[in-house]
């Protein structure tokens, strides 16, 4: 029964909208998204670049280059350097700041497995 007061009916509603439960569901629109998630992980970036097409790989990089500093390195140093000073190092991990591509491309096989299987349901 819902509630009278529409703080706690919008909760429920939100609750139900945002279970852990609605992940059964979600499993049987995408099968097999978790194992190919864990499989992808597992892969190389040599790997998975071999996987990916052009579009894929096009995808991968312009996302990780859009959040890692246009893909520079250095660029990102630069960056630490003006935010923590010149013993930046000391402060923070580099790998906390530039991500391994690695991660977008599996992001982006898993977006078209999710396209593939959206396509053979119509």
């Amino acid at each position: 029964m819902t509630s009278p007061e529409v703080s706690n009916r919008e909760q429920a509603q939100n609750q139900e909208q945002f279970s852990v439960s609605n992940r059964a569901t979600h499993d049987e629109q995408y099968p097999y998204l978790s194992d190919i998630s864990q499989l992808l992980h597992r892969l190389s970036i040599l790997e998975l670049e071999g996987l990916c097409t052009l579009q894929e790989m096009l995808l991968a990089k312009s996302f990780w280059e859009a959040t890692n500093y246009g893909g520079s390195p250095e660029k990102c140093k630069k960056r630490l350097t003006e935010l923590y000073g010149e013993d930046w190092d000391e402060h923070v991990k580099f790998k906390d700041h530039f991500v391994s591509i690695k991660r977008y491309y599996v992001w982006s096989l898993l977006i078209s497995h999710r396209q593939q299987w959206n396509q053979r349901e119509k």
